[in-house]
């Protein structure tokens, strides 16, 4: 008794309209759209470098380190081979670009994760150079912004205020 009964239904599905036939070329053009889709874009909040970061992570010496708004919190440490950032709880290392624009104490403008890159500007180093502004330490502040753009070159954190550069 089953036998009949799957060989009707076999029947009435062979009836039913078949699934229309994409061309060599409409196929292929779906598939690199579906390949050229970027994934969603994530805005990142990255946290603040605390000392414990810093000890872990070995961040001593010469660097820049950037605090947003009037934040004393620094989001980012640049140093002359690499720069660091708080992401999601982790520490993210990033690789200085040698041929980027050289910033205070030999930092530079941009550097390079696996994820991420980052982006440096000192507002007060333009056209005069300006000094930045002498603190009571050996540290020198300027305004400065980061940038932290995602593997497709979308701005995902953007951040302006001290830049403090020294030992």
């Amino acid at each position: 008794m089953r036998f009949p009964a799957c060989l009707a239904l076999l029947f009435l599905a062979g009836c039913g309209e078949s699934a229309p036939q994409l061309s060599d070329a409409e196929a292929i053009a779906a598939v690199e759209a579906a390949n050229h889709t970027l994934p969603q874009l994530r805005e990142v909040l990255p946290e603040p470098i605390l000392y414990p970061d810093i000890e872990a992570n070995d961040i001593y010496g010469v660097s820049c380190s950037y605090a947003p708004g009037t934040s004393l919190g620094a989001r980012a440490i640049a140093r002359p081979l690499d720069a660091f950032m708080k992401i999601d709880g982790d520490m993210v290392r990033f690789a200085a670009d040698p041929g980027a624009r050289e910033l205070p104490l030999g930092t530079h403008s941009l550097y390079t994760g696996r994820s991420y890159s980052l982006h440096l500007r000192m507002l007060d180093e333009g056209e005069g150079g300006g000094e930045g502004e002498q603190s009571q330490s050996e540290t020198t502040l300027y305004e400065g912004t980061i940038t932290l753009r995602d593997a497709h070159g979308r701005v995902v954190y953007s951040g302006t205020g001290t830049a403090s550069c020294g030992n």
